[in-house]
């Protein structure tokens, strides 16, 4: 039997290694969705009144948020999240008479990602779900680019009473995660890390999302 052509034998061994990746990569993500580190970069600021603690909260809604019914789903969805992370630092939600009105926005989209062109190699593979994009050459400049996500929340409390912005906070996360039901309760988290006390020189704030649910961390 004559031997098959170097072409065929490469691609041959190609699509094995692909298959290969392609099985490793999903172990990979399977075993880091049981417990992620979800980096959010922080921005608060305060008003000219410090913001109080152990008190009361209404949400207030913006026209776009009400619009329709289907914006109106939305932004239950979002509040009911946010609630959570309102009540971990001390609010609690009550429509009679509460002393702060709690705006929450979000916006979650996928980005593209720059290609990657490879060094020449018979099978060389890149970084590995870093900051580096994941490649992998085989003798030609090909990489795979899955994409990521940008969630961004801003959160705003203003004084019922003068309407008066007594704190403000937006966090930002950009990562490959695409579950958003458990990835914005860890960035609406982070946003709320320093209330009462705002940090306008901005930080890097970690929650940790695990089987038990989110946890701070350093």
């Amino acid at each position: 039997m004559h031997a098959a052509p170097a072409s065929r034998r490469l691609a041959a061994v190609a699509r094995a290694w692909l298959l290969s990746l392609t099985a490793g990569l999903a172990l990979g993500l399977g075993g880091c969705a049981s417990s992620r580190v979800i980096d959010s970069e922080v921005r608060s600021f305060g008003g000219s009144v410090a913001p109080a603690t152990q008190t009361t909260y209404a949400f207030d809604r913006l026209p776009s948020q009400s619009s329709d019914t289907t914006a109106q789903a939305t932004q239950e969805r979002l509040e009911a999240l946010a609630s959570a992370a309102l009540a971990d630092v001390g609010l609690t939600q009550s429509d009679s008479s509460p002393q702060y009105l709690a705006q929450v926005s979000a916006t979650v989209e996928q980005i593209a990602r720059t290609p990657v062109r490879p060094p020449f190699a018979p099978f060389g593979m890149g970084g590995f779900w870093g900051f580096h994009q994941p490649s992998v050459g085989f003798g030609m400049n090909w990489a795979m680019e899955p994409p990521w996500y940008r969630y961004v929340v801003q959160i705003v409390l203003r004084d019922s009473s003068s309407k008066q912005v007594v704190f403000e906070s937006a966090a930002q996360h950009i990562g490959p995660w695409s579950d958003t039901a458990n990835i914005l309760p860890a960035v609406l988290r982070a946003a709320l890390r320093d209330y009462p006390n705002p940090a306008p020189q901005g930080a890097t704030v970690r929650v940790e999302v695990g089987p038990q649910g989110l946890t701070d961390r350093p």
